[in-house]
Protein backbone atom coordinates (compact mmCIF):
# COMPACT_ATOMS: atom_id res chain seq x y z
CA UNK A 1 0.00 0.00 0.00
CA UNK A 2 1.33 3.44 -0.88
CA UNK A 3 2.53 5.80 1.82
CA UNK A 4 -0.70 7.73 2.41
CA UNK A 5 -3.33 5.26 1.22
CA UNK A 6 -3.90 3.72 4.64
CA UNK A 7 -4.59 7.17 6.09
CA UNK A 8 -7.38 7.68 3.55
CA UNK A 9 -8.89 4.29 4.33
CA UNK A 10 -9.23 4.83 8.06
CA UNK A 11 -10.34 8.44 7.87
CA UNK A 12 -13.17 8.04 5.34
CA UNK A 13 -16.44 9.62 6.38
CA UNK A 14 -18.36 6.33 6.38
CA UNK A 15 -15.74 4.54 8.45
CA UNK A 16 -15.53 7.29 11.03
CA UNK A 17 -19.31 7.45 11.40
CA UNK A 18 -19.43 3.71 12.01
CA UNK A 19 -16.49 3.85 14.41
CA UNK A 20 -18.07 6.58 16.49
CA UNK A 21 -21.31 4.59 16.76
CA UNK A 22 -19.66 1.29 17.65
CA UNK A 23 -17.08 2.79 19.98
CA UNK A 24 -19.78 4.55 21.95
CA UNK A 25 -21.52 1.26 22.70
CA UNK A 26 -20.47 -0.76 25.74
CA UNK A 27 -20.73 -4.49 26.39
CA UNK A 28 -21.04 -5.62 29.98
CA UNK A 29 -21.17 -9.34 29.33
CA UNK A 30 -19.81 -11.83 26.85
CA UNK A 31 -21.44 -11.82 23.44
CA UNK A 32 -21.86 -14.61 20.96
CA UNK A 33 -19.86 -14.51 17.75
CA UNK A 34 -18.93 -17.05 15.13
CA UNK A 35 -15.34 -17.76 14.18
CA UNK A 36 -15.92 -16.04 10.84
CA UNK A 37 -16.85 -12.65 12.34
CA UNK A 38 -14.81 -12.72 15.53
CA UNK A 39 -12.53 -9.71 15.79
CA UNK A 40 -8.82 -10.37 16.36
CA UNK A 41 -6.55 -7.65 17.71
CA UNK A 42 -2.82 -7.30 18.20
CA UNK A 43 -1.67 -5.58 21.38
CA UNK A 44 1.82 -4.25 22.08
CA UNK A 45 2.55 -3.95 25.79
CA UNK A 46 5.80 -2.66 27.36
CA UNK A 47 8.78 -4.98 27.66
CA UNK A 48 8.45 -7.36 30.63
CA UNK A 49 4.78 -6.45 31.07
CA UNK A 50 3.02 -9.31 29.25
CA UNK A 51 2.43 -11.47 32.33
CA UNK A 52 0.95 -8.54 34.26
CA UNK A 53 -1.65 -7.98 31.52
CA UNK A 54 -2.72 -11.56 30.83
CA UNK A 55 -5.63 -11.69 33.30
CA UNK A 56 -6.84 -8.24 32.24
CA UNK A 57 -6.82 -9.19 28.56
CA UNK A 58 -8.59 -12.50 29.23
CA UNK A 59 -11.36 -10.64 31.04
CA UNK A 60 -11.68 -8.27 28.08
CA UNK A 61 -11.82 -11.13 25.59
CA UNK A 62 -14.61 -12.78 27.55
CA UNK A 63 -16.59 -9.57 27.91
CA UNK A 64 -16.25 -8.43 24.31
CA UNK A 65 -16.03 -11.70 22.36
CA UNK A 66 -12.75 -10.76 20.67
CA UNK A 67 -9.32 -12.37 20.64
CA UNK A 68 -6.20 -10.42 21.55
CA UNK A 69 -2.62 -11.39 20.80
CA UNK A 70 -0.27 -9.84 23.38
CA UNK A 71 3.24 -8.97 22.21
CA UNK A 72 5.96 -7.27 24.26
CA UNK A 73 7.52 -4.29 22.51
CA UNK A 74 9.98 -1.58 23.55
CA UNK A 75 7.60 1.32 24.03
CA UNK A 76 10.44 3.84 23.98
CA UNK A 77 10.61 3.07 20.24
CA UNK A 78 6.85 2.97 19.71
CA UNK A 79 6.63 5.75 17.14
CA UNK A 80 9.55 4.30 15.19
CA UNK A 81 8.10 0.78 15.19
CA UNK A 82 4.53 1.81 14.35
CA UNK A 83 5.47 4.28 11.63
CA UNK A 84 7.73 1.70 9.94
CA UNK A 85 4.67 -0.20 8.69
CA UNK A 86 1.38 0.88 10.33
CA UNK A 87 -0.68 -1.92 8.73
CA UNK A 88 1.53 -4.62 10.25
CA UNK A 89 1.87 -2.90 13.61
CA UNK A 90 -0.41 -3.43 16.62
CA UNK A 91 -4.02 -2.23 16.77
CA UNK A 92 -3.33 -0.96 20.29
CA UNK A 93 0.12 -0.06 21.59
CA UNK A 94 1.79 1.52 24.60
CA UNK A 95 3.96 4.63 24.28
CA UNK A 96 5.50 7.45 26.32
CA UNK A 97 3.52 10.64 25.85
CA UNK A 98 6.38 12.70 24.39
CA UNK A 99 6.05 10.67 21.15
CA UNK A 100 2.42 11.67 20.70
CA UNK A 101 3.06 14.70 18.50
CA UNK A 102 5.16 12.74 16.02
CA UNK A 103 2.47 10.08 15.67
CA UNK A 104 -0.34 12.60 15.26
CA UNK A 105 1.56 14.72 12.72
CA UNK A 106 2.40 11.63 10.65
CA UNK A 107 -1.25 10.55 10.64
CA UNK A 108 -0.67 7.25 12.46
CA UNK A 109 -3.14 7.98 15.26
CA UNK A 110 -6.36 9.97 15.26
CA UNK A 111 -8.38 11.90 17.80
CA UNK A 112 -10.22 9.40 20.01
CA UNK A 113 -14.05 9.29 20.02
CA UNK A 114 -15.71 11.92 22.21
CA UNK A 115 -17.08 9.35 24.67
CA UNK A 116 -13.58 8.19 25.54
CA UNK A 117 -12.11 11.69 25.57
CA UNK A 118 -14.69 12.66 28.19
CA UNK A 119 -13.84 9.60 30.30
CA UNK A 120 -10.12 10.36 30.08
CA UNK A 121 -10.71 13.93 31.25
CA UNK A 122 -13.08 12.94 34.05
CA UNK A 123 -11.12 10.02 35.47
CA UNK A 124 -7.47 11.07 35.34
CA UNK A 125 -5.34 13.69 37.05
CA UNK A 126 -4.94 16.94 35.15
CA UNK A 127 -1.31 16.50 34.08
CA UNK A 128 -2.03 13.01 32.76
CA UNK A 129 -4.90 14.35 30.66
CA UNK A 130 -2.54 17.00 29.27
CA UNK A 131 -0.08 14.23 28.36
CA UNK A 132 -2.78 12.46 26.33
CA UNK A 133 -3.60 15.60 24.37
CA UNK A 134 -1.96 17.35 21.46
CA UNK A 135 -2.99 20.82 20.37
CA UNK A 136 -6.08 20.65 22.55
CA UNK A 137 -7.39 17.30 21.31
CA UNK A 138 -7.22 13.89 23.01
CA UNK A 139 -5.39 11.16 21.10
CA UNK A 140 -4.61 8.47 23.68
CA UNK A 141 -5.51 6.85 26.99
CA UNK A 142 -3.29 7.47 30.07
CA UNK A 143 -2.58 4.66 32.51
CA UNK A 144 0.33 5.93 34.57
CA UNK A 145 2.43 8.92 35.53
CA UNK A 146 6.10 9.08 36.35
CA UNK A 147 8.82 11.47 37.34
CA UNK A 148 12.10 11.26 39.09
CA UNK A 149 12.10 11.65 42.88
CA UNK A 150 14.81 11.89 45.52
CA UNK A 151 16.16 8.70 47.06
CA UNK A 152 18.22 9.23 50.21
CA UNK A 153 19.91 7.19 52.90
CA UNK A 154 18.07 7.72 56.18
CA UNK A 155 21.17 6.82 58.18
CA UNK A 156 22.95 9.88 56.74
CA UNK A 157 20.20 12.42 56.08
CA UNK A 158 16.91 13.31 57.76
CA UNK A 159 13.58 14.19 56.17
CA UNK A 160 14.29 17.86 56.97
CA UNK A 161 17.80 17.70 55.51
CA UNK A 162 16.57 16.63 52.09
CA UNK A 163 14.28 19.62 51.67
CA UNK A 164 17.27 21.64 50.46
CA UNK A 165 20.03 20.75 48.01
CA UNK A 166 22.45 22.94 49.96
CA UNK A 167 21.72 21.06 53.18
CA UNK A 168 22.16 17.70 51.46
CA UNK A 169 25.56 18.65 50.07
CA UNK A 170 26.73 20.32 53.30
CA UNK A 171 25.84 17.35 55.52
CA UNK A 172 26.44 14.48 53.10
CA UNK A 173 26.86 13.83 49.37
CA UNK A 174 24.62 14.07 46.32
CA UNK A 175 25.32 12.16 43.12
CA UNK A 176 24.37 13.01 39.54
CA UNK A 177 25.83 12.87 36.04
CA UNK A 178 26.99 16.32 34.93
CA UNK A 179 30.09 15.44 32.92
CA UNK A 180 27.92 13.51 30.47
CA UNK A 181 24.46 14.92 30.94
CA UNK A 182 21.21 13.03 30.69
CA UNK A 183 18.95 15.84 29.51
CA UNK A 184 15.88 14.14 31.01
CA UNK A 185 17.40 14.62 34.47
CA UNK A 186 19.26 17.92 34.08
CA UNK A 187 17.35 20.09 31.59
CA UNK A 188 14.47 20.81 34.01
CA UNK A 189 16.87 23.04 35.97
CA UNK A 190 16.21 25.58 33.24
CA UNK A 191 12.49 25.29 33.94
CA UNK A 192 13.08 25.57 37.69
CA UNK A 193 14.30 29.16 37.25
CA UNK A 194 11.30 30.12 35.12
CA UNK A 195 12.53 29.55 31.58
CA UNK A 196 10.36 27.66 29.12
CA UNK A 197 10.80 24.79 26.67
CA UNK A 198 8.68 25.28 23.55
CA UNK A 199 6.66 27.95 25.35
CA UNK A 200 4.36 27.79 28.34
CA UNK A 201 2.18 25.24 26.53
CA UNK A 202 5.09 23.07 25.37
CA UNK A 203 3.78 23.29 21.80
CA UNK A 204 5.29 26.55 20.53
CA UNK A 205 8.22 25.73 18.25
CA UNK A 206 9.98 29.07 18.79
CA UNK A 207 9.02 29.31 22.46
CA UNK A 208 12.29 28.19 24.12
CA UNK A 209 13.92 31.07 26.01
CA UNK A 210 17.05 29.77 27.71
CA UNK A 211 19.28 32.50 26.32
CA UNK A 212 18.92 34.95 29.20
CA UNK A 213 20.42 35.80 32.62
CA UNK A 214 18.49 32.99 34.31
CA UNK A 215 19.84 30.49 31.81
CA UNK A 216 23.37 31.76 32.38
CA UNK A 217 22.85 31.33 36.14
CA UNK A 218 21.94 27.66 35.59
CA UNK A 219 25.05 27.13 33.47
CA UNK A 220 27.18 28.74 36.18
CA UNK A 221 25.54 26.54 38.84
CA UNK A 222 26.41 23.45 36.81
CA UNK A 223 30.02 24.64 36.53
CA UNK A 224 30.17 25.39 40.28
CA UNK A 225 29.32 21.80 41.22
CA UNK A 226 32.86 20.80 40.28
CA UNK A 227 34.06 22.66 43.40
CA UNK A 228 31.17 21.53 45.60
CA UNK A 229 32.63 19.00 48.06
CA UNK A 230 29.17 17.54 48.61
CA UNK A 231 28.62 16.80 44.92
CA UNK A 232 29.89 13.59 43.31
CA UNK A 233 29.72 13.07 39.58
CA UNK A 234 28.31 9.58 38.94
CA UNK A 235 27.01 8.19 35.70
CA UNK A 236 23.40 7.06 35.46
CA UNK A 237 24.57 3.45 35.19
CA UNK A 238 26.52 3.57 38.47
CA UNK A 239 24.24 5.85 40.50
CA UNK A 240 22.47 3.08 42.42
CA UNK A 241 25.67 1.15 43.14
CA UNK A 242 27.37 4.31 44.42
CA UNK A 243 24.28 4.95 46.52
CA UNK A 244 24.60 1.47 47.92
CA UNK A 245 28.31 1.61 48.76
CA UNK A 246 27.97 4.97 50.52
CA UNK A 247 29.78 7.10 47.96
CA UNK A 248 26.66 9.23 47.71
CA UNK A 249 23.86 9.66 50.23
CA UNK A 250 21.24 10.96 47.82
CA UNK A 251 20.37 10.55 44.15
CA UNK A 252 17.51 11.61 41.91
CA UNK A 253 16.00 8.76 39.93
CA UNK A 254 12.66 7.15 39.16
CA UNK A 255 10.39 4.25 40.16
CA UNK A 256 12.27 2.02 37.72
CA UNK A 257 15.22 2.02 40.17
CA UNK A 258 13.18 1.55 43.35
CA UNK A 259 13.81 -2.17 43.82
CA UNK A 260 17.54 -1.81 43.12
CA UNK A 261 17.86 1.14 45.49
CA UNK A 262 16.01 -0.72 48.25
CA UNK A 263 18.34 -3.67 47.82
CA UNK A 264 21.38 -1.37 47.77
CA UNK A 265 20.80 0.40 51.10
CA UNK A 266 18.18 -1.79 52.75
CA UNK A 267 14.46 -1.18 53.17
CA UNK A 268 14.84 0.57 56.53
CA UNK A 269 17.45 3.01 55.22
CA UNK A 270 15.75 3.98 51.95
CA UNK A 271 14.07 7.36 52.17
CA UNK A 272 12.00 8.81 49.34
CA UNK A 273 11.04 12.46 48.95
CA UNK A 274 10.01 15.10 46.45
CA UNK A 275 12.78 17.17 44.88
CA UNK A 276 14.57 19.66 47.14
CA UNK A 277 14.83 23.40 46.67
CA UNK A 278 18.07 24.66 45.13
CA UNK A 279 19.75 28.07 45.10
CA UNK A 280 20.69 29.25 41.61
CA UNK A 281 21.99 32.73 40.88
CA UNK A 282 21.25 33.80 44.44
CA UNK A 283 17.59 32.76 44.23
CA UNK A 284 16.15 29.74 45.99
CA UNK A 285 13.77 27.90 43.68
CA UNK A 286 11.93 24.60 43.69
CA UNK A 287 13.84 22.12 41.56
CA UNK A 288 11.64 20.62 38.86
CA UNK A 289 11.59 17.32 37.00
CA UNK A 290 10.09 16.26 33.71
CA UNK A 291 6.78 14.48 34.04
CA UNK A 292 6.04 11.51 31.82
CA UNK A 293 2.65 10.01 31.06
CA UNK A 294 2.26 6.37 30.07
CA UNK A 295 -0.30 5.92 27.30
CA UNK A 296 -2.12 3.42 25.14
CA UNK A 297 -3.07 4.52 21.64
CA UNK A 298 -5.07 3.03 18.78
CA UNK A 299 -3.57 2.45 15.34
CA UNK A 300 -6.44 2.16 12.87
CA UNK A 301 -4.31 1.05 9.91
CA UNK A 302 -4.36 -2.75 10.54
CA UNK A 303 -8.17 -2.71 10.45
CA UNK A 304 -8.16 -1.33 6.87
CA UNK A 305 -11.41 0.53 7.46
CA UNK A 306 -13.16 -2.27 9.39
CA UNK A 307 -15.23 -0.15 11.79
CA UNK A 308 -15.97 -3.12 14.06
CA UNK A 309 -12.28 -3.86 14.55
CA UNK A 310 -11.46 -0.20 15.12
CA UNK A 311 -14.25 0.13 17.68
CA UNK A 312 -12.94 -2.97 19.47
CA UNK A 313 -9.49 -1.42 19.52
CA UNK A 314 -10.78 1.68 21.29
CA UNK A 315 -12.63 -0.51 23.79
CA UNK A 316 -9.43 -2.44 24.47
CA UNK A 317 -7.41 0.74 25.01
CA UNK A 318 -10.05 2.02 27.42
CA UNK A 319 -10.14 -1.34 29.25
CA UNK A 320 -6.37 -1.48 29.64
CA UNK A 321 -6.42 1.95 31.26
CA UNK A 322 -9.48 1.66 33.50
CA UNK A 323 -9.24 1.87 37.29
CA UNK A 324 -9.03 -1.88 37.85
CA UNK A 325 -6.24 -2.31 35.31
CA UNK A 326 -4.31 0.61 36.80
CA UNK A 327 -4.64 -0.94 40.27
CA UNK A 328 -3.14 -4.12 38.87
CA UNK A 329 -0.26 -2.31 37.17
CA UNK A 330 0.55 -0.54 40.43
CA UNK A 331 0.61 -3.83 42.34
CA UNK A 332 2.57 -5.79 39.75
CA UNK A 333 4.90 -3.22 38.19
CA UNK A 334 4.98 -0.15 40.51
CA UNK A 335 3.32 1.97 37.79
CA UNK A 336 1.96 5.05 39.55
CA UNK A 337 -1.69 5.37 38.47
CA UNK A 338 -3.06 8.37 36.62
CA UNK A 339 -6.65 7.52 37.61
CA UNK A 340 -7.75 9.97 40.32
CA UNK A 341 -9.69 7.38 42.32
CA UNK A 342 -6.85 4.86 42.32
CA UNK A 343 -4.25 7.50 43.04
CA UNK A 344 -6.15 8.53 46.18
CA UNK A 345 -6.66 4.95 47.39
CA UNK A 346 -5.08 3.71 50.63
CA UNK A 347 -2.79 1.37 48.71
CA UNK A 348 -1.22 4.30 46.84
CA UNK A 349 -1.25 6.98 49.55
CA UNK A 350 0.35 4.62 52.07
CA UNK A 351 3.17 3.76 49.65
CA UNK A 352 6.16 6.09 50.10
CA UNK A 353 7.28 5.88 46.46
CA UNK A 354 3.81 6.37 45.05
CA UNK A 355 3.14 9.26 47.41
CA UNK A 356 6.31 11.07 46.32
CA UNK A 357 5.67 10.52 42.59
CA UNK A 358 2.02 11.57 42.98
CA UNK A 359 3.11 14.74 44.78
CA UNK A 360 5.66 15.51 42.06
CA UNK A 361 3.34 14.84 39.13
CA UNK A 362 0.32 16.47 40.77
CA UNK A 363 1.81 19.95 40.86
CA UNK A 364 3.32 22.32 38.30
CA UNK A 365 5.62 23.47 41.11
CA UNK A 366 7.46 20.16 40.91
CA UNK A 367 7.08 18.93 37.34
CA UNK A 368 6.66 20.06 33.77
CA UNK A 369 4.93 17.75 31.32
CA UNK A 370 7.45 16.81 28.64
CA UNK A 371 6.59 18.48 25.32
CA UNK A 372 5.41 16.26 22.46
CA UNK A 373 6.65 18.17 19.41
CA UNK A 374 8.72 16.55 16.67
CA UNK A 375 11.50 18.93 17.69
CA UNK A 376 12.02 16.98 20.94
CA UNK A 377 14.32 14.63 19.03
CA UNK A 378 16.65 17.57 18.41
CA UNK A 379 16.20 18.83 21.95
CA UNK A 380 17.45 15.64 23.60
CA UNK A 381 20.66 15.62 21.61
CA UNK A 382 21.46 19.33 21.60
CA UNK A 383 20.57 20.06 25.24
CA UNK A 384 22.68 17.16 26.53
CA UNK A 385 25.74 18.58 24.79
CA UNK A 386 24.96 22.11 25.92
CA UNK A 387 24.38 21.26 29.59
CA UNK A 388 27.46 19.05 29.91
CA UNK A 389 29.70 21.90 28.77
CA UNK A 390 29.93 23.92 32.02
CA UNK A 391 30.94 21.01 34.28
CA UNK A 392 33.28 19.40 31.77
CA UNK A 393 34.88 22.75 30.98
CA UNK A 394 34.10 22.49 27.28
CA UNK A 395 32.08 25.71 27.44
CA UNK A 396 33.68 28.73 29.13
CA UNK A 397 31.55 31.09 31.28
CA UNK A 398 32.14 33.89 28.78
CA UNK A 399 30.36 31.76 26.16
CA UNK A 400 27.36 30.67 28.23
CA UNK A 401 24.94 33.31 26.93
CA UNK A 402 25.92 32.95 23.27
CA UNK A 403 25.63 29.16 23.44
CA UNK A 404 22.19 29.39 25.03
CA UNK A 405 20.95 31.93 22.49
CA UNK A 406 22.18 29.74 19.64
CA UNK A 407 20.45 26.75 21.22
CA UNK A 408 17.15 28.67 21.27
CA UNK A 409 17.56 29.57 17.60
CA UNK A 410 18.49 26.04 16.57
CA UNK A 411 15.43 24.54 18.28
CA UNK A 412 13.14 27.13 16.67
CA UNK A 413 14.58 26.30 13.24
CA UNK A 414 14.16 22.55 13.60
CA UNK A 415 11.50 21.03 11.36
Amino acid sequence: MKKNTWKKVVTSGVALASIATLAACSSNGSKESTSSDKVSLKLWVPTDAKESYEATVKAFEKAEGVSVKIVESNDSKAQENVKKDPEKAADVFSLPHDQLGQLVESGVIQEIPEKYATEVADNNVENAVAGAQYKGKTYAFPFGVESQVLFYNKSKLSADDVKSYETITSKATFGASLKEVNAYATAPLMLSVGNTLFGEDGETVDGTNWGNDKGVAVMQWLADQKDNKGFVNVTDAEAVSKFGDGTVAAIETGPWNYSAAEEAVGKDNLGIAVYPTVTIGGNTVQQKAFMGVKLYAVNQAPAKGDAKRIAASYKLAAYLTNAESQENQFKTRNIIPSNKEVQSSDAVTSNELAKAVSSMTGSVDYTTVMPKLNQMATFWTESASLLSGPYSGKIAPADFLAKLQQFDKDLAATK
